[in-house]
């Protein structure tokens, strides 16, 4: 684990943590010790929710380690149920809690198949019952009851002796059968691995044993779950008890108090060693949608019948994303101006039963490639969805996905219109999209997007030429580059990104557009290589900015992770034609406006000589002996012409000139010295 006070993306479960809470109705179970539960606190600081963040931390502590987590995890689950009642409940452990090596396959069945025993087998322990066609009503056995099973291991047949049915049936329910203590109540995978392909067969040397019974009432509801409940329950069952006689006091609560609906369990299925917080999310995302398209073909309740009209998944949006409920908003804007219907947006305010409708949508579109790539690929290999992943962020990657849209409607309409052999229609209607959809182009870029004539206008052309670092995650960073080089003519001197598993991609597309490439996590790199350089202003993340502060650079944020300014109440897209202005904006106001210090210093501004020089000089080393040499160097002569030099250069001029200083041995700056330097510098 890398311990260091800032980290670009943080550990693997923050990832699932961020795809589940976005989601309605599901509820996600943390396996983690104290200490690894500050999702909470972080998602309701950041996105000022209404609600509560439906995340509870099943907290590892030296009782759990004792007794093992199986009780904890399995009561955490069941009493959630109760409470909210989820479609979903996702368990996910921590980096720190996977040390301890736990299977947690085992408490929840629930990763890579659904596999529904539909002959109301029951299997306790070494026993295998069948109740195919039951002779008691539920009230009178409240042992006849049908499981959901989700399963990931192989199956594995053992040889038992056959016996009927009936004797079966009989021995179950029979008053006087034996009843030994067992060490769970419910099985685990390895137990009903050979219910898939279940047969009639009885261990000779076995007895018919129900185990030991729920300490509370909510567990015992939990034993005779909805033929439609995943088999979640798990205990570890010390102390033997007759639950059978239990259970037949307690037949009519049992019988009263079973929901109808019960919800599906998973287990997060990342390598929290392997993947970093967006990776992570990447690939939960990928399997809660896999999991329920599964579900709906085992329920044959999957309909992939097309929408009459254009539809599109918009796939990516989350919580705590950068701007991402502005973004979404943009795009929901941009779909309707162009005639087509959002079918589904995922994970952000969907809900997990809609997933089914996911394959009704002429196309999927991934604004962003951190989160939704997966999907979009698994999408498409299973049903043929083609996908956008082009990010409209700038006038010309936006006009590029427009295009890209109007190419896939076109082909889909085609491929419809051959099905209702109607290709005179068809050829009338392509004609028609493609030049809506650039006339829309044409008019969104020269009325309403402000981007376009500022770029040209004389504020925009002073900027030209002035150095830029650009750094984030790849798509912000890469559309972000290639907007100041080629839309506003700014020089970007580094671009570069964090997500180092997405390298090859960010360095095909900023390639020709920045002097050199920069791929790292380590945010000193960064900050070093911002100090050597010198660019006029910077465009990355929350920690570029506290580089920046330091460094007295001006910064725009734009990537995550942000801080709270940048989960605004107000309305500030970064897609779509107004993000561009939205961007032009943070372009402009992050460079130094012209003359302003400067002017501010002569009328009596806030700003001074000896004030910048204290300021810069303690900000990188708080050292009052270093503020004092610093003074020393300069004469007062030197100091008087640095003075007349505008502010939003002199930092610069005096980095230069005390630089070209030490290089040749001068022990004190004057005019000559500083006019020495600035020869040997445009030398």
């Amino acid at each position: 684990m890398k311990l260091a006070y800032w980290m670009y993306a943080g550990p693997a479960h923050i990832g699932v943590l961020r795809v589940s809470s976005s989601f309605k109705n599901v509820h996600a179970i943390m396996h983690a010790p104290l200490g690894d539960d500050y999702f909470n606190v972080m998602r309701s600081m950041l996105e000022r929710e209404r609600d509560f963040t439906p995340v509870t931390a099943s907290i590892v502590d030296r009782h759990v380690l004792a007794r093992g987590s199986q009780e904890k995890v399995v009561e955490n689950i069941t009493r959630k149920n109760k409470e909210e009642t989820p479609d979903l409940i996702l368990l996910t452990p921590t980096c720190t809690s996977s040390i301890l090596q736990e299977d947690l396959q085992n408490f929840v069945e629930g990763v890579t198949r659904n596999t529904r025993v539909t002959s109301n087998a029951v299997r306790y322990d070494n026993v295998t019952t069948f109740h195919s066609k039951p002779t008691l009503t539920d009230k009178e056995n409240p042992s006849n009851f049908t499981t959901n099973v989700v399963t990931s291991n192989t199956v594995q047949n053992t040889n038992k002796p056959e016996v009927s049915e009936a004797q079966v049936s009989r021995e179950l329910c029979s008053p006087t059968a034996p009843l030994t203590p067992q060490a769970n109540v419910f099985f685990d995978t390895k137990d009903f691995n050979d219910l898939k392909e279940p047969t009639n067969k009885l261990d000779k040397n076995s007895n018919c044993t129900i185990q030991k019974s729920w300490e509370t009432e909510t567990e015992l509801d939990t034993t005779f779950a909805h033929k439609e409940m995943p088999l979640f329950v798990m205990t570890s069952g010390e102390q033997g008890k007759n639950i059978l006689k239990k259970q037949l006091e307690k037949k009519n609560i049992v019988s009263s108090n079973i929901k109808e609906g019960q919800p599906d369990v998973i287990l997060a299925d990342v390598n929290h060693y392997r993947v970093n917080e967006l990776q992570a999310a990447d690939r939960t995302l990928e399997q809660i949608v896999r999991f329920y398209i599964e579900k709906a073909k085992k329920q044959d309740n999957l309909n992939i019948m097309k929408t009459e009209k254009p539809s599109v998944n918009i796939i990516g949006i989350f919580t705590l994303g950068f701007h991402h409920q502005h973004d979404c908003r943009e795009l929901k804007r941009l779909f309707n101006d162009l005639g087509i219907k959002i079918n589904e947006i995922i994970p952000e305010g969907g809900n997990v039963n809609h997933l089914k409708n996911l394959p009704q949508a002429w196309f999927n579109f991934v604004p962003y490639r951190e989160v939704g790539l997966m999907t979009a690929v698994y999408l498409k290999s299973e049903f043929n969805m083609p996908y956008v992943s082009i990010t409209p962020m700038g006038l010309i990657d936006t006009a590029l996905c427009i295009r890209s849209i109007c190419k896939i409607i076109t082909n889909q309409q085609n491929s419809l219109n051959i099905q209702k052999q109607k290709p005179q229609v068809f050829n009338k209607k392509s004609l028609n999209f493609e030049f809506l959809f650039n006339k829309y182009i044409d008019q969104q870029t020269r009325f309403v997007s402000q981007a376009a004539w500022f770029s040209r206008s004389i504020d925009c052309q002073n900027l030209t030429g002035k150095k830029a670092v650009v750094f984030g995650d790849a798509t912000h960073s890469a559309a972000m580059t290639k907007i100041l080089a080629r839309e506003m003519g700014i020089r970007v001197s580094c671009a570069g990104t964090y997500c180092k598993h997405d390298a090859d991609w960010f360095r095909e597309q900023v390639s020709g557009f920045c002097d050199q490439i920069l791929i790292t996590d380590d945010h000193t790199q960064v900050g070093d290589t911002i100090a050597k350089l010198e660019p006029a202003a910077i465009f990355g993340t929350q920690m570029e900015r506290h580089v920046g502060k330091r460094l007295d650079i001006p910064c725009g944020v734009i990537s995550a992770p942000v801080h709270i300014q940048n989960f605004p109440l107000g309305y500030r897209p970064f897609l779509g034609y107004e993000g561009t202005n939205q961007i032009a904006d943070l372009v402009y106001n992050s460079f130094n406006l012209g003359m302003e210090d400067h002017l501010l210093q002569i009328f009596g501004g806030h700003d001074s000589v000896v004030n910048q020089m204290d300021n810069t000089k303690t900000s990188s080393k708080s050292n009052i002996t270093s503020t004092q040499v610093e003074f020393n160097l300069w004469s007062p002569e030197g100091l008087a012409e640095l003075n007349k030099v505008p502010g939003f250069v002199r930092g610069k001029v005096k980095r230069n000139t005390e630089k070209y200083a030490l290089q040749k041995n001068i022990s004190v700056i004057t005019v000559d010295v500083m006019y020495a330097a600035k020869e040997a510098l445009s030398n």
